[in-house]
């Protein structure tokens, strides 16, 4: 009984803790952070089928949204966030460093690819019914 316990404890994927850092962190040492699980805060100005990302700032914000990184193309991402944007957003994904070290990617570059979203938060409250 204790192998098939042991057995099955490597069979089951074991999730890195990931590392919570910032956009501006990551941008400026990508090598450092290639192939991690980052936990990263944000805000997703807007996340369309070509571009989507999770910037530093609003995009109202004074001097703008500041830097940002691609989110790769995730349906299920896109359908949370679509209806609340622009929205703050925490959430843990792999970074890849391919497209800001070795090659340019055009469209949706996968550079991060989420595996937990944390949180969202919209900046419109809800209305209130009376």
């Amino acid at each position: 009984m204790i192998v098939a316990a042991l057995m099955l404890a490597q069979l089951a994927p074991v999730e890195p803790k990931p590392v919570v850092t910032t956009i501006a962190a990551v941008r400026a040492n990508p090598k450092k952070f290639d192939g991690q699980v980052v936990r990263l805060t944000g805000w997703v100005n807007q996340c369309k089928p070509l571009t989507c990302w999770i910037e530093e700032r609003a995009a109202t914000a004074q001097g703008g949204p500041g830097a940002h990184l691609s989110i790769g193309t995730n349906p299920k991402f896109d359908e949370t966030v679509q209806p609340l944007m622009p929205t703050l957003v925490e959430f843990d994904a792999r970074f890849d460093a391919t497209c800001m070290t070795k090659q340019a990617c055009l469209d949706r570059a996968p550079e991060l690819t989420i595996v937990r979203l944390r949180g969202v938060t919209s900046v419109e409250p809800p209305p209130i019914e009376n």
